[in-house]
């Protein structure tokens, strides 16, 4: 069953790799120059366009300042299909990913599914130019969520649970779910399951808004997001292992890959973190609206990175 996950979904998952990577082949998607850190220059943490990855930006770039590194963060570049690019342009040096989808974003036709496999295949999947540092016990899964009167009206526990009822069903996520393996082509080859609708969202607090009032069924979330368990989500099981492990590492460039003090860093923060704490600064940023910068400092100075 994984295998055939992981081949039948290659050419539409490659098809809109081509597209985005023609859409930005002629410009710097940061405009910003080289960043790389050649010769002791500055280090730029570049983020997604996400809280998490935000902070998780905040917490390597202060961390390297605080070892004597002169680095820098770049925060909110995009899908990562643009800060990968960003990258290997050298327009920053650094960025948190996550294991799992990092892996098949390289090599759609993984089979690997088990945190290990996923591990022992990266190194080779990312290339010469890049690195992947040690990964972190934290971890944050895409989810798929129902409200509870949903589960309990319907009976729906599980992916596998929407097949019957898909067809009148609108789900939300974010506008690069629809193509990814673990969006709706990936529903649909391995449990059967084609929506009435994609609607996508930016803002997390619409979308949690339109799950509510049952404008959409089904939304997906990251695990490490407060709105699940202060709306009382239901996280629909996933027994087929769509979404695969996704623990928090960093991709870095070679150059940074070989800057030992740097490397002991970042290796500092990765070993610290916990899927709590991840949770815990989200919610400091979402729900508490505290600035990311003064969350990561708070965090590090906490276990003594600082």
């Amino acid at each position: 069953m994984k295998i055939i996950k992981r081949t039948a979904l290659v050419a539409a998952a490659a098809a809109v790799t081509l597209v985005l990577a023609a859409c930005g082949s002629n410009s710097n998607p940061l405009s910003g120059g080289s960043a790389a850190p050649d010769s002791g220059g500055p280090i730029v943490v570049g983020s997604a366009n996400f809280t998490e990855s935000e902070v998780l930006a905040e917490l390597y770039s202060q961390a390297l300042v605080a070892k004597g590194i002169k680095a820098s963060t770049k925060p909110n570049i995009g899908s990562r299909e643009v800060y990968i690019k960003a990258l290997q342009d050298k327009s920053i040096s650094i960025v948190p990913e996550y294991i799992g989808n990092l892996l098949l974003y390289f090599d759609k036709t993984s089979t690997a599914s088990t945190k290990k496999e996923i591990e022992a295949a990266l190194p080779d999947a990312v290339g010469s130019d890049l690195k992947v540092l040690k990964s972190s016990a934290a971890a944050d899964q895409d989810v798929y969520v129902v409200t509870k009167q949903f589960s309990e009206q319907k009976n729906v526990k599980s992916l596998k649970d929407l097949k019957p009822i898909a067809s009148g069903l609108v789900l939300g996520g974010p506008t690069e779910l629809q193509d990814r393996a673990y969006g709706p082509p990936g529903l649909k080859e391995l449990y059967g399951v084609t929506f009435k609708e994609f609607k996508p969202y930016d803002a997390v607090a619409v979308k949690v808004k339109d799950l509510n009032d049952n404008k959409i069924q089904v939304a997906t979330f990251f695990t490490t997001e407060s709105v699940i368990a202060d709306n009382g989500y239901v996280e629909l099981e996933d027994p087929f292992s769509m979404i695969l492990p996704q623990n928090v590492v960093p991709l870095v460039r070679s150059d940074v890959a070989g800057n030992d003090k740097a490397v002991a860093a970042l290796e500092a923060v990765q070993a610290a973190l916990t899927t709590e704490d991840l949770t815990a600064l989200n919610k400091k940023v979402d729900t508490d609206r505290q600035n990311a910068k003064d969350v990561a400092a708070e965090w590090l100075k906490s276990k003594g990175l600082v």
